[in-house]
């Protein structure tokens, strides 16, 4: 029998890792881009000293509930007919688990940028450790998001795991996130690393998806009269 409460504990964690998305984006949003001189970026940093350590300090939780939502999406999208199973809800898992360790990778630079005093940032090298920053979160950091969302789109397609229009936003979502990453090639707004546009393309179709799998799993009944594909499988 499937653990159908994980499951929907799961749905949960997802949203709440979120929700502590959308706040810590907030509470880092107007920070400088990587074009900007160390010096008048040291100063747009140091006046959100505070939130913008707090922000980091939050990716430590999202971890948290974005791994517990990956093993139970796991176990959801694993749950197909013996014999067709090929690895995408493990290929899911494993880029996932990528995701959050390049999004610690990224907290701890952004730790390491704001921590010290504008002086130090505009002239003991912390400027390259804001860009890295950037670059990890951002950029080719979209590139685990986007097969991370392929292999779940993709499982869900074969195995008619979840309902097709999850499967087709996750498409879209993957390939949102496969275009993020060549704001590598662009400097300055909107296309450049860390700008709106790689947000608006990788990170928004991403959130959308994320509370829609949330909300299948919250509301699954595969253990009375859900999807015939995945009532069968233990």
């Amino acid at each position: 029998m499937e653990n159908v409460h994980a499951e929907r504990s799961a749905g949960w964690s997802v949203l709440c890792y979120v929700a502590i998305q959308v706040i810590a984006t907030l509470m880092t949003n107007g920070l400088p881009s990587v074009q900007a001189r160390p010096e008048n970026a040291a100063l747009a940093i140091d006046v959100r000293h505070v939130p913008v350590l707090i922000a980091a300090w939050l990716t430590f939780p999202a971890a948290g509930f974005f791994l517990w939502f990956l093993v139970g999406l796991r176990t959801y999208l694993s749950a197909a007919p013996e014999g067709r199973q090929e690895g995408l809800p493990t290929l899911a898992l494993v880029a996932g688990v990528v995701m959050v360790s390049c999004s610690l990778i990224a907290a701890a630079f952004e730790t390491a940028a704001v921590y010290a005093p504008p002086d130090a940032f505009a002239h003991q090298g912390l400027s390259g450790m804001y860009d890295a920053f950037v670059f990890t979160q951002g950029c080719l950091g979209y590139a685990p998001v986007s097969i991370f969302l392929f292999a779940a789109a993709h499982s869900i397609r074969r195995h008619e795991s979840a309902p097709s229009w999850l499967a087709s936003l996750g498409y879209v979502a993957s390939f949102g996130a496969a275009l993020a990453t060549f704001s590598i090639f662009f400097s300055g707004p909107p296309l450049g690393p860390g700008e709106i546009a790689s947000g608006i393309v990788g990170a928004l179709p991403a959130a959308i998806w994320l509370v829609c799998a949330g909300i299948v799993l919250i509301q699954s009944k595969r253990g009375s009269s859900g999807f015939s594909s995945t009532s069968a499988a233990s």
